[in-house]
């Protein structure tokens, strides 16, 4: 799906990636993990293209669709309603009942057969595309999030920067991007809305990359591990526990190894 061979990046002098590679499959949950400065969020802005490799490459397939939820998304101000602003994830279905409405409107003058079968054409697409559940799905997204059902008709700017970043998020939950990439998701929601996200992504049709502080929502809903470690990225094949569980494990192996190289270097001398 994405492949992440040997990059290196640097800010001015200071290296943060070295020959780093990571390979993200589909329908993975992944929890990128690391200290604080380490650059998990820059792997997430060189992965959406906004900053240049200074070695190595990234390739995705074709169908790999990325969305991406970031802290940049709180300037986004708009007049609509949030449902309205919510909506707007369904950029062809949108098309659609546009064109739909323009030949319904040409109908009224000329019944040409041309139209009609424009328009059952379109009708069949929007159908297929389930143009006709859209609200329904945005509703359930943005009540799941912490909305009440009278909150969805207010406009998007009436509301604090956490709100707005729920509706950003919804916006992006009905986008269904291949790889949708959450930036600390969990900051601006309360215990119901996490909990109700973690449901959610747990069966998300797609893959998941999340940057989180939040250990209790890695462990409910990743099922990979990535460490940000020695400018490096270390897979671990499970959540946060087993993360720190196989670790463990890890660094035991290689201090045994290195003490059994020393004593091997002791006894040739």
């Amino acid at each position: 799906m994405l492949n992440i061979n040997n990059i290196s990046f640097y800010f001015g002098s200071r290296a943060l990636y070295e020959n780093a590679s990571l390979h993200i499959k589909p329908k993975e949950r992944i929890a990128l993990i690391g200290a604080n400065g380490t650059g998990k969020s820059t792997l997430l802005r060189l992965i959406n293209g906004e900053f240049s490799l200074d070695g190595g490459e990234m390739s995705k397939g074709k169908e790999c669709t990325i969305g991406f939820l970031n802290q940049d998304l709180l300037s986004y101000q708009s007049q609509n309603s949030i449902l309205e602003v919510a909506l707007e994830a369904f950029t062809r279905q949108n098309e659609l009942h546009q064109e739909i409405e323009d030949v319904l409107h040409q109908m009224e003058v000329n019944y040409e057969d041309k139209l009609v079968k424009k328009l059952a054409n379109l009708q069949e697409e929007f159908e297929a595309l389930e143009g006709y559940n859209l609200e329904i799905k945005a509703k359930t997204v943005l009540e799941g999030l912490g909305f009440s059902t009278a909150d969805l008709s207010r406009p998007l700017q009436e509301f604090s920067g956490g709100w707005r970043m729920r509706v950003m998020l919804a916006k992006l939950l009905l986008q269904k991007p291949a790889l949708l990439m959450l930036d600390e998701p969990t900051n601006h929601l309360d215990l119901p809305s996490i909990e109700w996200m973690e449901t959610y992504l747990s069966s998300y049709d797609g893959t998941v990359l999340v940057v989180s502080h939040d250990q209790e929502f890695l462990n409910k809903m990743a099922n990979v591990t990535v460490e940000v470690w020695g400018k490096k990225l270390v897979r671990y094949s499970g959540n946060y526990d087993f993360y720190v569980q196989e670790k463990a494990l890890r660094r035991e192996l290689q201090e045994k190894s290195y003490e059994n190289q020393q004593q091997k270097i002791k006894e040739k001398e």
